[in-house]
């Protein structure tokens, strides 16, 4: 009751001594008393502030009266606030279009939220930072190109700071130094004018001025050496651009984006941390784009599937980082980097994939005497698919793959028991056996699409025709029922195994082809008892890039932009796969 009395009042000294009185009692109740202490030590602050200035504080006024006060500055647009040394928050400062809060204690992005309050014509962005800050209701903060920048105590432990504006605002956050957090509107053009400084206070350089000047320098030594190419700008699909500076890495987005959007990983694989980040999105140049950071060993960047990129910081001692969503962007900070000998200075260079070691054996399917399916005008299935597995291994090779094997090189027959040999011989990581599938004339063109198949008990017709066309030229003899009864043997984890793989490679084709030809159609990935997979003691697949038989896919298939595609989608497939089963 004394203390609502002292708050109807307005008497502070009142306030104090109710609550004091009311934590006493709560601590002998053991009840939680944080909130009634919080307030104290607020009234507690503002009455400090209240009190009658000292003979010296006096004269000090005095002299400043009598001096011109500087409140302009030559050649920025800055006002900033008091500093307070006993608090969490320090100081706030504005300068050009950027907010700077420092704090005297570490913070974590955790520590701040930020959320908008949009309507017709009023634009608001909110960020809420968790900390106290005394003297928020006198500090007055002005941006150029804003209309308004509120801040105040919004509650006992949550400083609020409101950009407003009549334009959709482009704000972003980010912390420096951990224990400073910088807040900048992207869409401000920084223009140098002659501004009053909001402050009666002598002119100082406080630290988050120091400091400010510091990561002033440290970005503009950044923007020099690492500027982000215009080269790789996606104006077409959810993800814009992809680039690195010199401790980050960041994703900036054509719609809106928010942290349902993204799924943060830590995996240690082989000896090395990986911090993977999946995206939702569709970015057409994830493959020709290869980044680096300095002190980290790799940073790899590829489309997993078709509505999502995965993103790899590959490093061979452990590192920290933490990621920032904004409106339009992903910012993803690397901290505790170790310093490594002859690290290069900041460029985009074309770095191999983490998965160089593995050994991949591609198979031609037919060749020599067995020419496989034949297409109209009379376009072999056997030159087809060798043009294609050459330049799989061609792409595979660019990435840094070191072992990718053909089973033929040249237009030869090799039965098929012979062709998983190669890749039993080499310890392979993966097989794949690459042909075109065909169909009788008159349904020649009807049926199209490409499909990918895992070796197991036919379940379907479809898969039953599939492969007994491709099986045609296998000399082995074996009844129907021991065919059946050995293909149940096969080991179920290699099944499953080459069942992923099969997904992967099926989605790495279907994307990369889609990009220029619309209508490509999706047959799936299937099961089927191939004599080719058979002896392959590795996960193995066999894909059907699609349909000899059929005149307008059959004209693709013999089309090198075409064939450059399927390479390119199996080799992304192989990429994701090898990703997500190292």
């Amino acid at each position: 009751m004394d203390y609502l009395k002292a708050v109807l009042k307005q008497d502070d000294q009142k306030k104090i001594e109710a609550l004091k009185v009311i934590i006493s009692t709560g601590d002998k109740l053991n009840k939680d008393t944080t909130p009634d202490r919080k307030k104290l030590e607020i009234f507690q602050e503002r009455l400090a502030q209240k009190k009658e200035p000292t003979t010296q504080e006096i004269k000090k006024q005095e002299v400043q009266k009598k001096e011109p006060t500087n409140t302009t500055t030559k050649s920025t647009n800055i006002s900033k606030s008091k500093i307070a040394k006993n608090h969490p928050i320090r100081s706030i400062l504005v300068k050009d279009n950027e907010i700077i809060i420092d704090f005297n204690k570490n913070i974590e992005a955790s520590d701040i939220k930020k959320f908008e309050l949009n309507t017709k014509n009023s634009f608001k962005d909110v960020f809420d930072i968790k900390g106290y800050f005394p003297y928020a209701k006198e500090t007055k903060l002005k941006m150029n190109g804003l209309n308004k920048i509120t801040v105040g105590q919004f509650k006992p432990d949550v400083f609020r700071i409101v950009l407003n504006d009549s334009k959709n605002i482009d704000s972003y956050f980010r912390i420096v130094d951990k224990n400073t957090i910088i807040l900048k509107v992207a869409n401000i053009k920084v223009q140098p004018a002659n501004d009053t400084i909001n402050t009666t206070q002598k002119k100082i350089t406080s630290p988050a001025v120091q400091k400010e000047k510091v990561v002033q320098k440290a970005e503009e030594k950044i923007k020099k050496v690492s500027k982000p190419s215009t080269k790789y700008i996606d104006n077409n699909n959810s993800i814009r651009q992809i680039y690195t500076d010199e401790d980050s890495l960041t994703v900036r987005f054509n719609s809106a984006f928010n942290k349902n959007m993204v799924n943060y990983a830590v995996i240690k694989s082989n000896g090395k941390f990986i911090h993977r980040f999946d995206i939702k999105g569709v970015y057409k140049y994830a493959n020709p784009i290869k980044l680096s950071i300095p002190n980290l060993d790799k940073v790899t960047v590829y489309q997993k599937n078709k509505n999502q990129i995965r993103i790899d910081l590959i490093n061979d001692s452990k590192f920290k980082t933490i990621y920032i969503v904004n409106k339009k962007s992903l910012v993803v900070k690397l901290r505790d980097l170790q310093k490594k000998e002859n690290t290069p200075t900041i460029k985009s260079t074309f770095n191999v994939s983490p998965f160089r070691n593995k050994v991949i054996v591609i198979d031609a399917g037919h060749g020599g005497k067995d020419a496989g399916g034949v297409g109209p005008k009379k376009r072999y299935e056997k030159h087809v698919v060798l043009a294609i597995a050459k330049k799989t291994q061609r792409i595979l090779k660019s990435r840094g793959y070191n072992q990718v094997f053909l089973t033929r090189n040249t237009d030869r027959f090799i039965k098929v028991n012979n062709r998983t040999k190669l890749a039993n011989k080499k310890n392979a990581d993966i097989f794949l056996s690459i042909h075109a599938n065909s169909i009788v004339k008159s349904k020649a063109h009807k049926v199209q699409g490409i499909e990918t198949f895992f070796l197991s008990p036919a379940r379907s017709e479809r898969a039953k025709r599939v492969a007994a066309k491709e099986n045609s030229s296998d000399v082995r003899s074996m009844s129907s029922s021991t065919k059946k009864a050995f293909l149940e043997s096969l080991s179920r984890p290699r099944i499953t195994a080459s069942h992923k793989l099969a997904i992967d490679v099926q989605g790495g084709m279907l994307e990369q082809t889609k990009t220029r030809f619309k209508d490509v159609v999706d047959s799936g990935v299937r099961e089927g008892p191939f004599w080719v997979l058979v002896g392959a003691q590795m996960p193995s697949i066999l894909i059907e890039v699609g349909y000899i038989s059929h005149p307008k896919e059959s004209a693709r298939l013999v089309n090198n932009e075409y064939q450059e595609l399927l390479a390119k989608g199996i080799a992304n497939g192989i990429e994701s796969y090898f990703s997500k089963n190292p």
